[in-house]
């Protein structure tokens, strides 16, 4: 029995020990790699070497190395390699298969492709620079980057430098690499180390090819409007923008008989696009933008065509094309479907809208009848949209409040003659205590004309002023509660809408500012705020 006891004891005393033992896991790895070695060592001076080594304290693996690597000035992709592409190592080898500028400081910048194995803890940004001449460049530009028009960031943008000399000219950045290079990377920072002397053309860019050059069609660019002069320009800020470019036509394709699409690139200009056959009186026709994608639909009525002949006019050519019409796809025709956009409830100070898969031809008002909760008969206007896809019925919404919209049938027509059936729908207002107020007064200086802009959380415009030209008071009532913002356009050429910049004519895209703070709109609430244009001006100068 004692011997018993004794053996329960130990195992016991056993189990305990193992469970005190057993490891947690411990706190998690947050430590990057440490570089312990270069050869040959960080900035080199006389460099002649085929090859650079990096040796580190532990084992690392390059993620993506070959989209973060940035080397200043650039090289040709084909003109170095970098091991090991996968796998782990201690170890990273640069090999250069090509001669390198004599009397010249490069920079290689890994960005985050430097991993450790374990926890993928990047080595951020680490720099290797190494000069061909006596010195190392010491010289630098910082800055930031962001859109003219939104406040979205541009991830990724390249920051170009293009030292200027007797060779120098506007088209550079078309068709010539530059002379340094940075990179964003994943934030909206950048920074040019290792810098010569001298004058500099600067651009951002956001580079959809990678390759350096600029691209109007997809690229977006940034500029400021003189060259830079180092020693002294030290910190410059760049806005990016997307040009408007001349339309190039992409080929037509057939749809059905009743709709042939067009792909362009560019600024659509209905200008630049002519039906050379002859379109009889009884079939209409229409040319609609499709709301999501560059596409130009020209949309018929039935028809009996076998082929139609467009011409497609570009900046220095006319495209003549002809589209073969193909009876079998003419099952993909749709039907017309009208479907309400406001569903169960009409807020105060909008209208109720109605939308279409094909374009509208036509709206009977008289066959339309709009009652309150009273039965009584509200008058109403009513509208098609620029599309041709959406109708604005029109009413004085009063608060607390049912409404019966009838539509019969026919009182809507596409323009292909097709039309509604009988269509009605129930829709009621809510209480003005639901429902918040804001009160801003715009303080500005400056003579320029200012479009005002309300802005929801996913920067829908939800109410506009134009022709914003002095200090006023500005009344939003009736907002739903949540989270608004308030954007200002400098409306520079009084067309009442923003336009962007171009780079070889030198037009930067017009200024536009937005409100420092989001606003909670809560409802039965009221808020007074204040946009001082002037206050963010001289802020902008200060830090400029």
């Amino acid at each position: 029995m004692k011997n018993l006891v004794y053996i329960l004891f130990s195992v016991i005393i056993i189990f305990g020990c193992a469970k005190r033992g057993t490891p947690s896991g411990g706190p998690m790895d947050s430590i990057p790699p440490v570089l312990v070695k270069a050869s040959p060592i960080l900035n080199s001076i006389n460099f002649d070497s085929e090859e650079i080594r990096l040796t580190f304290n532990e084992w690392v693996k390059l993620d993506k190395v070959q989209d973060q690597l940035i080397i200043s000035p650039p090289l040709e992709k084909s003109s170095y390699e970098i091991k090991p592409l996968s796998g782990v190592t201690k170890k990273v080898f640069l090999k250069f298969l090509d001669s390198l500028s004599p009397e010249t400081t490069y920079t290689i910048n890994f960005g985050n492709s430097i991993q450790d194995n374990n926890e993928n803890n990047p080595l951020t940004f680490f720099n290797y620079t190494f000069s061909t001449g006596e010195t190392i460049d010491s010289l630098y530009i910082r800055g930031n980057t962001k859109d003219a028009f939104n406040q979205e960031p541009n991830e990724y943008v390249s920051l170009q430098l293009y030292r200027i000399d007797s060779l120098f000219k506007d088209s550079i950045i078309f068709q010539d690499k530059p002379t340094y290079i940075s990179n964003t990377l994943d934030s909206t920072n950048y920074k040019f180390q290792n810098l010569k002397e001298g004058k500099y053309l600067l651009i951002a860019l956001k580079d959809v090819d990678n390759n350096y050059f600029f691209d109007p069609f997809y690229d977006k660019i940034g500029f400021i409007d003189s060259l830079i002069t180092l020693p002294r320009d030290s910190v410059i800020d760049l806005k990016l923008f997307k040009e408007e470019t001349e339309i190039i036509w992409d080929k037509p394709h057939f749809i059905n008989s009743e709709k042939i699409g067009f792909g362009y690139y560019g600024k659509l200009d209905l200008d630049k696009i002519k039906i050379e056959s002859s379109i009889p009186d009884s079939v209409n026709y229409v040319f609609i933008k499709e709301k999501e994608t560059d596409t130009l639909n020209l949309w018929l009525s039935r028809n009996s065509f076998d082929s139609l002949n467009f011409s497609l006019i570009e900046t220095d050519t006319i495209k003549l094309t002809t589209v073969k019409f193909d009876r079998k796809r003419d099952s993909l025709i749709d039907s017309l479907n009208i479907s309400p956009k406001t569903v169960n409830i009409i807020h105060l100070k909008e209208s109720f809208k109605i939308s279409s898969n094909i374009p509208l031809n036509k709206i009977e008002d008289s066959l339309i009848t709009i009652r309150d909760i009273d039965s009584l008969i509200i008058p109403f206007s009513t509208s098609i949209n620029d599309r041709l896809d959406e109708i604005d019925i029109d009413f004085e919404v009063s608060p607390s409040d049912n409404y019966n919209i009838f539509i019969k049938p026919k009182a809507i027509k596409d323009i292909r003659g097709t039309v509604n059936d009988s269509l009605q729908y129930n829709v009621v207002s809510q209480s003005l205590e639901d429902y918040g107020n804001i009160f801003l007064d715009v303080i500005t200086d400056n003579d320029s004309k200012y479009i005002l802009q309300l802005l929801d959380s996913n920067s829908n415009i939800i109410r506009e002023f134009n022709n914003v030209n002095s200090s006023s008071t500005f009344i939003f009532d009736y907002i739903r509660p949540g989270k608004y913002k308030f954007r200002l356009i400098e409306d520079l050429n009084l067309n009442d809408i923003w336009d962007t910049g171009n780079y070889l004519k030198q037009i930067q895209p017009e200024p536009v500012y937005y409100f420092l703070n989001d606003l909670d709109v809560r409802a039965n609430w009221d808020l007074n705020e204040i946009f001082n244009l002037n206050l963010l001006n001289s802020l902008k100068d200060s830090i400029n």
